[in-house]
């Protein structure tokens, strides 16, 4: 049986004891959410805020409940220094400046990034002399040659036009100047046929160590850029992928 709607009541209004919408039961505070609802702004009860996982679910960057997360495991290291199969991690001056000439032309396996930089510092200091000789020579030579010139000038200047009687220190300062720019230059060239060959190959092996092939070193020969890329590379932390660069351990035949 049907009753006739309430006359009382407009239409679209709730009917006596009925809340409105939007409004909490009679007997609830104002303002306070209905039962099973969140307040406004929250979300519901066991639904996950914005940005935030499910429960249950693992955090970006975690793994799932239960299961371990995994770390790559550092790379393997020498335990002594007389260990040349690895890289030494932390190596000093002095370990480091070892390595670099007992491995003179080994390009294989892995150089760490301390035995690269104190190298590069030993081989900075060794062509640091004669490149100074070079330079002091070759200003000296630029300097003597023109006061020797001045000096020439200024007697033909004077009407002077005989031989000269005494000592030429002219000449003399300029024979000086020569012999330390030839000295220098004579250093210079043998310092870099002794650092080359190893500078090379610790270059290469730093690039294994930071998961790189050696290969990469050409890079060098593209205009400008080559360098700084190479500087970028060798500049990089130890990688685990670089162990694949490693000289197999050999294992004593059985007799």
């Amino acid at each position: 049986m049907t009753y006739p709607p309430n006359p009382q009541v407009p239409s679209g209004q709730p009917s006596y004891g009925q809340p409105q919408s939007g409004q909490a039961p009679y007997g609830q505070p104002y303002g306070q959410p209905q039962y099973g609802q969140a307040p406004s702004g929250q979300p519901q009860y066991g639904q996950p805020q914005y940005g935030q996982p499910q429960y249950g679910q693992p955090q970006y960057g975690q793994a799932p409940y239960g299961q371990s997360q995994y770390i790559a495991p550092p790379p393997r290291g020498a335990s002594s220094p007389d260990d040349l199969s690895l890289p030494l991690y932390g190596a000093t001056f002095g370990q480091a400046r070892k390595r670099f000439f007992k491995q003179y032309a080994n390009f294989s396996g892995r150089a760490s990034l301390s035995e690269y930089w104190w190298s590069s510092l030993f081989t900075t200091i060794i062509m640091l002399v004669p490149t100074l000789l070079v330079t002091i020579g070759a200003i000296l030579v630029t300097v003597t040659a023109t006061t020797t010139a001045v000096q020439q000038q200024a007697r033909y200047d004077n009407g002077y036009v005989g031989e000269f009687d005494g000592v030429d220190l002219g000449a003399t300062g300029i024979g000086v100047s020569a012999v330390v720019l030839i000295v220098g230059v004579v250093l210079t060239l043998i310092a870099w046929v002794a650092l080359f060959v190893p500078s090379l190959a610790i270059t290469w092996r730093r690039l294994h160590d930071a998961g790189f092939p050696g290969t990469y070193y050409f890079l060098t020969l593209v205009p400008s850029v080559g360098s700084v890329i190479l500087l970028v590379l060798v500049l990089l932390p130890s990688k685990p992928e670089g162990q694949r660069f490693d000289v197999p351990a050999q294992v004593p035949a059985k007799s």
